[in-house]
């Protein structure tokens, strides 16, 4: 006879968001020589944008998530002006809501895909 026979079988139920969440944790996975332009600056800097990126890709279901995502990677690396982050939090106080413009979205995710050559589905997350 089997050992496993004298034991019960034990079933673990898995949620699809247990594992965005595993992955969103690991960060994204990204080119060893575009990930060194990042590091050779700020090595907390890497991974905080690749837990970004990560959060955009599986964490965020609204909108206003993607560009909460969107605005703190293009505020770490610099596309955001003093005077563009004034702007953003001028519309955050007057709807209580933070959103980016289109072009806003469109010159991170551009940056994400020139630097990191990490892109997403245009359409579906803009």
């Amino acid at each position: 006879m089997s050992h496993r026979s004298s034991q019960e079988v034990k079933i673990v139920k898995l949620d699809i968001l247990d594992t965005d969440y595993a992955a969103m944790v690991a960060g994204e996975p990204i080119a060893d020589e575009r990930k060194q332009r990042l590091e050779s600056t700020d090595p907390q800097a890497f991974k905080y944008i690749s837990r970004q990126i990560s959060r955009y890709r599986y964490g965020c279901h609204t909108q206003e998530e993607r560009d909460d995502a969107l605005y703190n990677i293009g505020a770490i690396v610099g596309l955001m002006t003093p005077s563009d982050i004034e702007d953003v939090n001028d519309r955050l106080r007057h709807t209580g809501h933070l959103y980016l413009t289109q072009g806003e979205r469109l010159q991170i995710l551009n940056w994400l895909e020139d630097e990191l050559a990490v892109s997403f589905e245009r359409g579906v997350h803009e």
